[in-house]
């Protein structure tokens, strides 16, 4: 499956506001920028959408604003398209500075390529904030704490020295 929609397929000509709301009414969100979409988390779920059990969503961060995590969800993109052999290149430093012409075009491609391979309509059954709350459930998120017995650093407590003084915050040999 390649992506053989040229500059003057139809898809492009369709204009930011029935982009937007094709994409709200597909997904049950309140995007109101194209921009919005940079995180990559949108553009994870249309092709969720029509091909449920290739994207992997329960990897796909909704919130994030870091550029690493947004990466992450490009990766879970760039996967899917690789198990559908969707021969489309994903410029991720582009879309995830957020401009808007680069998201605009990636989203004309998407909705286009839903034209093509999904319903007229939102997927029969399909439930996107469910799906979103269940692939939030599986993930477990770090919290930010260190695991039990770890300092941020990775290494146990108690520094080089160790032992079960270290631990406990006392001097060694005292």
């Amino acid at each position: 499956m390649s992506s053989s929609m040229g500059m003057l397929d139809p898809a492009y000509f369709v204009g930011r506001v029935a982009l937007l709301n094709w994409l709200n009414d597909l997904l049950g969100l309140s995007y109101a920028k194209v921009e919005e979409c940079a995180n990559g988390a949108a553009y994870c779920q249309i092709i969720h959408s029509l091909h449920p059990t290739v994207v992997a969503l329960h990897r796909v961060d909704y919130t994030t604003k870091a550029q690493y995590a947004m990466v992450a969800n490009y990766k879970v993109l760039q996967a899917a398209f690789t198990k559908l052999s969707i021969d489309r290149h994903i410029d991720v430093e582009k879309l995830i500075r957020g401009k808007y012409q680069d998201n605009l075009e990636f989203l004309q491609w998407l909705k286009g390529y839903y034209s093509t391979h999904g319903p007229d309509g939102p997927p029969p059954g399909y439930d996107p904030v469910a799906a979103r709350t269940r692939a939030a459930a599986a993930t477990p998120r770090n919290s930010g704490r260190p695991a039990a017995g770890r300092p941020l650093g990775g290494r146990p407590l108690g520094g080089a020295r160790g032992g079960a003084a270290a631990a406990a915050g006392r001097p060694a040999g005292g």
